[in-house]
């Protein structure tokens, strides 16, 4: 009996989704993606002291959650990827400039999108939040995510539009996304939304969010990961699980949706075995007997950052200074419009041979196998070029080590300083009158700016 009422239950749910769109289908669309950027300058702060705060999800307290709160305010850090202030903000893929990555890698991922087939892009945003290792923090800030999207929404529903979102997060950037689907189950029908493409690039899949996939307010996830990406799976930072994984699984209560596609991503180079071939050229199958095949797969950061950041990024990796990301829509686009694709695949991106071939993750199950076109290799190496020209003139190691040194020491002396005043308070055995202020001059966050 319990089976049949679920049942009946699924197909009203169901209904309700096609019955929203439905209504919506004679609204002229307005697409609108955005980037989710993923955990804030983390390696610094791996020490016993953080870890245990880490494990037990109290970081509120601690050097770690004040100095990244100061770097995340630095606009220093916008300029190697697609990342600015706190909240929703619009990026005019038309300004490029040096000051920021996100125009440029937007208007990167937008003419490679035209390519694939999709429909012109209207609105790009950045969402910031605060970038810490916090499974708590990450769904209040999840909050913050759906409240801004929510006002985008009605905004456009106000003028006559059927609004349609594309989510892109990175790292646990992906995992705050995810809990859009916590969020979702809290609100009545009238503050609801839905989300038409989730994806998913490098996050790690752990058991405290994976099972949200499963929510309605998701129409359809990509998954990416990479087999080279040697971060994604090293959060430990829970009691629930040992480290996180690249794909989700099902166990039991807990099935893989239809909707959820997973790709591993795979490079592949061509390099001539000797020098006696090096001026041959790949004209046609015979002539790949006279190369060798080189691994690129992306590392963590080569899915999402340019290749002028800091962290590693190969200047050898054949799309540099390009984040893999920028590629995806190909992939993406013919999964949507092509019918049978299996939901576990591998996408082998071979810039050299201008193709990039489909074949299921366990070929033993599934024969399946495809090709899609990838851009010339003229083409590559316009956007290439074209992307260099924004390399930032002030943006270096140095710098980097400063800023993220230089808060990890104001962060300590703050935390000197209120113990000082703790130890006068209790030694007095009276209240300390007023607020303590440690930085005046400072600009208060005043919560999140307006969509609009």
């Amino acid at each position: 009996m319990n089976k049949k009422i679920n049942f009946i239950l699924a197909i009203i749910l169901c209904l309700n989704v096609n019955i929203m769109h439905t209504e919506n289908k004679n609204l002229p669309e307005k697409w609108i993606t955005v980037f989710i950027h993923g955990s804030f300058s983390l390696r610094p702060h791996l020490g016993i002291r953080n870890i245990f705060k880490m494990l037990y999800d109290t970081i509120e307290e601690s050097i770690y959650y004040r100095s990244t709160e100061i770097n995340r305010r630095d606009p220093f850090f916008y300029k190697n990827q697609a990342m600015s202030g706190l909240g929703l903000h619009k990026i005019n893929i038309y300004d490029l400039h040096k000051n920021a990555a996100a125009p440029i890698l937007a208007a990167s991922f937008e003419e490679i999108s035209l390519r694939a087939g999709y429909p012109k892009t209207d609105e790009y945003y950045t969402f910031g939040w605060s970038g810490l290792v916090s499974n708590k923090l990450r769904f209040l800030e999840g909050a913050f995510l759906y409240q801004d999207l929510q006002k985008i929404f009605k905004k456009y529903q106000n003028e006559g539009y059927d609004p349609r979102v594309r989510l892109i997060g990175y790292s646990h950037g992906g995992n705050l996304a995810l809990q859009l689907g916590a969020i979702y189950k809290t609100k009545p029908d009238s503050e609801r939304f839905y989300i038409d493409e989730l994806w998913l690039l490098g996050t790690p899949i752990q058991v405290e969010t994976d099972y949200l996939i499963n929510s309605p307010i998701f129409n359809k996830i990509f998954n990416f990961y990479s087999r080279a990406d040697k971060v994604q799976t090293l959060d430990f930072f829970s009691f629930k699980r040992f480290f996180s994984n690249k794909k989700f699984s099902k166990r039991n209560n807990f099935k893989i949706p239809e909707k959820l596609y997973q790709i591993r991503i795979k490079v592949t180079k061509y390099e001539s075995i000797s020098k006696k071939h090096a001026d041959k050229k790949i004209n046609d199958a015979k002539s790949l007997r006279y190369f060798k095949e080189i691994n690129y797969d992306p590392g963590h950061f080569e899915l999402w950052f340019m290749g002028w950041t800091i962290l590693t990024y190969r200047q050898t990796f054949p799309f540099y200074p390009l984040p893999i990301l920028t590629f995806l829509p190909l992939v993406t686009g013919f999964i949507e419009k092509t019918p049978n694709v299996p939901h576990d695949i591998v996408a082998d991106f071979k810039p050299d041979l201008e193709k990039i071939e489909i074949k299921p993750y366990h070929t033993v199950k599934n024969k399946y196998y495809a090709t899609i076109p990838f851009i010339s290799n003229e083409f590559l190496k316009h956007m290439q070029e074209h992307s260099i020209k924004y390399i930032p003139n002030d943006y270096n190691i140095e710098i980097y080590n400063q800023k993220v040194y230089g808060a990890m020491n104001i962060a300590e002396h703050e935390w000197k300083e209120i113990k000082k005043l703790l130890k006068e308070e209790k030694k007095n055995k009276k209240t300390l009158e007023g607020k303590i202020n440690l930085h005046k001059n400072d600009e208060s966050y005043q919560g999140h700016i307006p969509a609009s």
